[in-house]
């Protein structure tokens, strides 16, 4: 490794310790509690306590991580904002492209998350409280089908709607799960997630990937005219492939991780939306016999 090369990554990380005692990285909020005393003291079903309470405590714990990962990145884009553009670069690909790549992914992983840990939940919840709820939930093997059905993302989100609709609580819950990983988000970040997870995505900062595009596209052909001109017609019936010049421009890394904080927002919200509607939903399951003797 060059002399100089590492002189500019320790300088740069010097400068990013102290990036780290500003105020003004984002986001500013508190990392989430490990407050889950709620959840204790329940008739739960079978070991229903347990499976909520680890799910709860992971999903905290990737909320955590999410958090601190942003706050690292944004001292990061500020260091490389004070830098020459080579150095930028250097720093960019040493400390953080890995956290852009991490976060960027996030808001798509943690909504299916979600949907896993709150269908988990309810599920567990409703056979605390209703005897004549069947543990049963769609894509799990039957005598007829002996392994798991792999449901879609869509399906397996369906599925949460229908158990969710048992408690009418849950209705601001299912709101802000819907506002996670939208459209919006995706057009903002160039798609970059479901290109990066299946085929070439944009790259991070600088450079074009992908600079010739294929097409399969309704088949022209030039019809001679009276006048001796010549009209270029569509050919009924018949496609063929069309290369091109195109190409993905780079995400710029301070676009993405505004795009990406207000992901981290609206899934922390969604957290806390699922902390009230868990809490209002283990409030009617009865309490445990030693617990009503305590009390």
């Amino acid at each position: 490794m060059q002399p100089e090369y590492v002189v500019l990554l320790k300088d740069g990380f010097e400068q990013y310790l102290k990036c780290l005692d500003s105020d003004n990285l984002q986001p500013s909020t508190e990392l989430l509690p490990f407050d889950f005393d709620f959840l204790k003291g329940r008739k739960w079903h079978a070991m229903g306590e347990w499976m909520v309470s680890s799910d709860l405590r992971e999903l905290t714990n990737l909320l955590n991580g999410w958090s601190w990962t942003l706050v690292s990145w944004h001292a990061w884009n500020n260091v490389m904002a004070t830098n020459s553009d080579n150095a930028a670069w250097e720093i960019s690909i040493e400390f953080v492209e890995s956290k852009a790549h991490e976060c960027l992914l996030k808001p798509s992983s943690i909504r299916d998350t979600f949907t896993s840990v709150v269908t988990n939940a309810l599920h567990q919840a409703r056979l605390s409280v209703d005897g004549s709820y069947e543990d049963h939930l769609e894509g799990d093997p039957t005598p007829e089908r002996l392994k798991p059905l792999n449901l879609s993302r869509k399906q397996k989100e369906k599925r949460l709607f229908r158990l969710a609709s048992f408690w009418p609580e849950s209705r601001e819950f299912l709101d802000a799960l819907e506002k996670i990983n939208t459209e919006r988000y995706t057009r903002a970040t160039y798609n970059y997630r479901n290109l990066n997870s299946h085929t070439i995505g944009p790259s991070l900062g600088r450079g074009y990937t992908r600079p010739i595009t294929r097409a399969v596209v309704p088949a022209d052909e030039l019809v001679p005219m009276s006048d001796g001109t010549f009209k270029l017609v569509t050919v009924p019936g018949k496609m063929v492939p069309s290369y091109g010049f195109g190409g993905l421009p780079p995400l710029d890394l301070e676009q993405g991780r505004i795009a990406n904080l207000e992901q981290y927002e609206l899934a922390r919200a969604c957290y806390l939306e699922y902390r009230r509607l868990l809490e209002s939903v283990v409030s009617q399951i009865p309490m445990a016999e030693s617990a009503e003797s305590d009390a």
